[in-house]
């Protein structure tokens, strides 16, 4: 695992700053703009995918991890290049600073002969940097992905969530999301790294 960048490096100009401590609550939601991402914000959103992959490997670690930096940046890249008609990749910002991001990607339909139905679905994730979870972000950048996939002809939005994330668990219920379906998990070989 990398070391964390030194602030100063994250405080570019022509690049957003993410967020490095926690702030005072605020008294009313501030202002979120949510816009698309772009190749000059990825330093900024590897941060991003860190503090959410930091989040899910202390809340359930027996399923999530701390990638390497380089798969992160490879990852992220693909992403923002994969922007279109398929998918979409947005940033939540605070005026010039990047509190959170959020991805969406069309499903591919099941295919002929499959038993589940043909629905219009896509697939959502979504990120909020440590310090501003709890503040209506979230919200923001869902209800954005949610507009963008109604767009595009979706009818239905699904996404995974940890059963210890129960804070985003609270967000998507009260969104009007369901429970549905089950994934369920065994080791096949206790102690092994997945």
């Amino acid at each position: 695992m990398s070391s964390p960048r030194p602030e100063g490096e994250l405080r570019r100009p022509h690049r957003p700053e993410v967020l490095t401590t926690r702030p005072e609550r605020p008294a009313a939601a501030p202002a979120v703009a949510i816009r698309p991402v772009t190749i000059d914000d990825l330093d900024v959103l590897i941060e991003i995918y860190l503090d959410t992959a930091r989040h899910h490997a202390a809340i359930d670690p027996e399923v999530f991890h701390v990638p390497d930096r380089d798969a992160i940046t490879a990852r992220l890249r693909r992403r923002i290049e994969g922007r279109g008609i398929t998918g979409e990749y947005v940033a939540a910002m605070l005026g010039d600073t990047m509190v959170g991001s959020a991805s969406v990607d069309i499903a591919d339909p099941p295919s002929a002969g499959n038993m589940a139905r043909a629905v219009p679905s896509a697939e959502f994730g979504v990120s909020v940097v440590e310090g501003y979870r709890g503040h209506g972000i979230g919200r923001a950048l869902i209800e954005h992905v949610e507009r963008w996939a109604a767009d595009h002809g979706i009818e239905r939005m699904i996404l995974t969530v940890s059963e210890a994330n129960e804070g985003a668990i609270r967000l998507y219920h009260a969104m009007g999301y369901r429970d549905y379906d089950r994934t369920m998990l065994k080791r096949l070989r206790p102690g092994a790294d997945s």
